[in-house]
């Protein structure tokens, strides 16, 4: 598959995806038949190692696709951009680590979990892993699990580090019943004392540094030249713009038809109706714009070999985080102004402001974090982040 080729195979996916999504969110997983559409597309592979079967694209293909899918089920969109992106991360690992998972099968999926809420200590063979781990979406599909923890050591540096854990040494606790992105399956991982080879252990602060085993074993590789926490920001933003466009036409849609209770006016006569669609279009099209600006520019630079500035990963930073602030809005305002029709559960433009307001609340997504970041990095200070 070629970058070209990415739309049109996400596309052709969504009219299925838009009729499952209520189903979707009633069964707070992804749902098998869509994992495995996916699947058949190639779209859990666009972003993985060329080595184990995938395509390698540059970070643009993981955005289009998921902003696509998100067009008709928000859920399915954010799993499809967190499945793939940990294919991305898995290639940062230890050759032997990427063997383990994909030696006898190149298509096994990882969930994961960053935040290092359990513990870690060092025992002969490894390190022992133990405690539960929230948010891990996707793990429905997954038979590997990433999750985060410190390890001790006299440095002041924490050792933050990601361990590979396979299914079999980790329990899924299915307390997943939430407002928004309801479909995502990111229930909490227990794990009772696994034991991770240290081969199967990267860490974090180093990944987000530009320094781990998989960029030295694809140093020929552009994708894995892109910082950390740019890949990571990226792939987790798309779907908020999938989600404002597929608002955008369900509200054109029924705008079209729809009579003005106790009024002989039509919705489609009113002029703030005019404004709001207007107003609507403009700011996607201006998060489009930009945001296919930075992930050319990524891709222009990590060809060149160049190192990423500080100033420029924050600019990304702030791209994601306000470029998503402005899809949550316009989901808001369309719901808004969907009358009483919306606040139904099954209405795709009540479900698509509840999922995007879901994403606004993910850490590494918070708008005024990202404006904040390129500000302190403007006045001479550091970020106050790792991921970035």
């Amino acid at each position: 598959m070629k970058l070209e080729d990415v739309v049109p195979a996400a596309r052709a996916l969504v009219p299925a995806a838009a009729e499952r999504a209520e189903r979707t969110e009633e069964a707070r997983r992804l749902l098998p038949e869509a994992e495995r559409e996916m699947r058949d597309a190639g779209m859990f592979k666009l972003v993985q190692p060329k080595r184990f079967g995938g395509y390698e694209l540059e970070p643009a293909a993981l955005v289009r696709a998921t902003s696509e899918m998100a067009r008709g089920c928000g859920s399915t969109g954010w799993c499809l951009g967190i499945l793939a992106i940990h294919n991305w991360m898995l290639g940062l690992y230890q050759e032997q680590a990427q063997e383990d998972v994909w030696g006898k099968d190149p298509e096994t999926l990882l969930a994961a979990s960053f935040a290092p809420t359990g513990s870690a200590e060092r025992v002969d063979g490894g390190v022992r892993v133990s405690g539960r781990w929230s948010f891990a979406s996707g793990c429905d599909s997954s038979s590997w699990m990433m999750v985060g923890g410190v390890v001790p050591s006299e440095s002041p540096i924490p050792d933050l580090r990601m361990f590979l854990v396979p299914e079999a040494e980790y329990r899924i606790d299915d307390n997943w019943h939430v407002s928004g992105l309801a479909g995502t399956g990111s229930k909490d991982i227990v794990i009772d004392g696994a034991v991770v080879p240290e081969h199967r252990a990267i860490s974090l602060i180093e990944a987000f540094n530009g320094r781990s085993p998989g960029q030295d074993l694809y140093s020929d590789s552009a994708l894995y030249r892109v910082p950390f926490g740019t890949m990571l920001l990226f792939a987790l933003a798309g779907p908020a713009l999938g989600l404002a466009r597929g608002a955008f036409d369900a509200f054109i849609e029924r705008a079209k038809v729809r009579q003005v209770t106790y009024s002989a006016e039509k919705v489609s006569e009113q002029t703030p109706v005019h404004i709001l669609v207007g107003e609507a279009s403009y700011a996607m099209d201006a998060v489009d714009l930009l945001w296919e600006r930075d992930l050319a520019e990524i891709a222009r630079l990590t060809s060149e070999k160049h190192e990423f500035t500080m100033e420029e990963r924050a600019r990304y930073k702030r791209d994601v985080g306000l470029g998503l602030r402005a899809c949550q809005e316009v989901t808001a305002k369309l719901a808004a102004a969907s009358g009483a029709h919306g606040i139904f559960k099954s209405s795709p433009i009540q479900r698509a402001f509840r999922d995007a307001q879901a994403m606004t609340t993910h850490a590494a997504l918070d708008p005024l974090q990202g404006a904040s970041s390129m500000g302190r990095i403007a006045l001479g200070l550091d970020p106050a982040t790792v991921i970035i």
